[in-house]
């Protein structure tokens, strides 16, 4: 005999010596006598998860968040609590549900939303090839399980190996693939694993591909191997399988280790004559840009040159211009200083002969004899001899 208090909040069930039990929820004093009391598992879950309750008779309720639930051994065989799929904007998950009649329902969940199943309802697990963590040009078959499936582009790194050439040269071919889902529902319907058959499908490809060359034409044709058109069986099986093939990017190639080491040295010689053509090519340039830098230099040394003869020259040319013009101002300044003296000494010769002239008629009037006068002053007149000569008798007369 005891007591026990259950809280509030709490729960709890009182089994008695033949096995029955009652429910008791807290807050509450119970006493016990020839009785067990047991505490009552609260499970709790938040809005991103769901409580999973199977009962006595095996009927399952899933219960979304937020919401609790206690274990109770009279009702339920088990309880627990799960975590809800969450499913961004670029993901989708494909759900089954088992009907009345034992027929299965596939629908498709795009996102984003948080997933939570009912009891009938489970998700489909993807299991494919997945990328080797030691090796990313290799795929493990089943590596990659999920169950969220990616609905925008992705790609893949591969390696198709064993190929042979038609001289029997044998090689691997480094691709990497670009491929996006266009068709869920043809996918799951017509494959488990999509990167197998697009793996199975670029190696027929890539085989036929070099089958038709010899290995020198191989390496001359390697830019074909990132064009789609190389690829016809690769982007018809996608097509199948509801994926589109975006593009396949060529990565390069290797082959066994002696090829390979002749190849490397065939490229380090190319290489070095390349570099060395390239040199004597930048030789060539460098000395041909000094030449014509040595062109320019001289003839702006000629242009300058000819630039200060010809300044040389205008300036003699404007000093002979203004020689010529100040020669040219004296000379009318000397013209212009003798027509004013000229005009001055007519002019001083007009007014003394009119002054003489009007002296003289003055003298006139007053009766004296002008011609004595004009005499008198200015002496006799010089008598002039002229002879006159003919020329038939050559005889002179005076």
């Amino acid at each position: 005999m005891k007591f026990k208090t259950v809280l509030e909040g709490q729960q709890a069930v009182v089994f008695n010596y033949l096995g029955e039990g009652r429910l008791i929820k807290g807050p509450q004093r119970v006493f016990l006598y020839r009785e067990r009391l047991q505490y009552l598992k609260k499970h709790t879950a938040d809005p991103y998860q769901y409580i999973v309750v199977k009962d006595k008779d095996g009927l399952v309720q899933h219960t979304p968040g937020p919401c609790f639930i206690f274990n109770n051994p009279l009702l339920y065989e088990l309880v627990t609590v799960k975590e809800s799929t969450k499913i961004d904007a670029n993901h989708l998950i494909v759900v089954y549900k088992r009907l009345k009649d034992s027929d299965v329902q596939r629908r498709i969940v795009q996102g984003p939303t948080v997933f939570v199943p009912e009891a009938e309802e489970w998700i489909h697990t993807f299991t494919w090839h997945g990328t080797d963590p030691q090796n990313k040009a290799r795929m493990i078959p089943g590596h990659n399980t999920f169950q969220k499936l990616a609905v925008i582009p992705d790609q893949f790194y591969y390696d198709v190996r064993d190929v042979r050439t038609q001289d029997d040269t044998m090689i691997t071919v480094k691709l990497m693939l670009f491929y996006e889902l266009k068709d869920v529902t043809k996918m799951l319907n017509t494959t488990t694993d999509p990167i197998a058959d697009m793996m199975n499908a670029v190696c027929a490809d890539v085989i036929a591909f070099a089958g038709k060359v010899s290995f020198g034409e191989f390496l001359s044709k390697t830019q074909n191997l990132s064009s789609l058109s190389t690829y016809p069986q690769l982007v018809q099986r996608a097509e199948k399988i509801g994926y589109i093939i975006q593009k396949v990017v060529y990565r390069g190639y290797h082959a066994s280790d002696n090829l390979q080491m002749m190849q490397n040295s065939a490229i380090e010689s190319r290489t070095q004559l390349r570099l060395e053509s390239e040199i004597e090519e930048q030789k060539s340039k460098l000395e041909n840009f000094k030449l014509a830098k040595e062109q320019e230099r001289t003839k702006l040394v000629h242009d300058m040159e000819k630039a200060k003869q010809d300044h040389k020259q205008k300036i003699a040319e404007l000093e002979q211009e203004h020689k010529l013009e100040l020669r040219e101002m004296e000379h009318h300044k000397m013209l212009e200083t003798s027509s004013l003296f000229t005009k001055a000494k007519l002019d001083l010769s007009s007014a003394e002969k009119s002054w003489e002239c009007e002296f003289l008629k003055k003298l006139d009037d007053l009766n004296v004899n002008l011609t004595d006068y004009l005499v008198t002053q200015n002496g006799p007149p010089v008598a002039e001899e002229i002879r006159l000569i003919n020329m038939d008798t050559n005889n002179t007369k005076v």
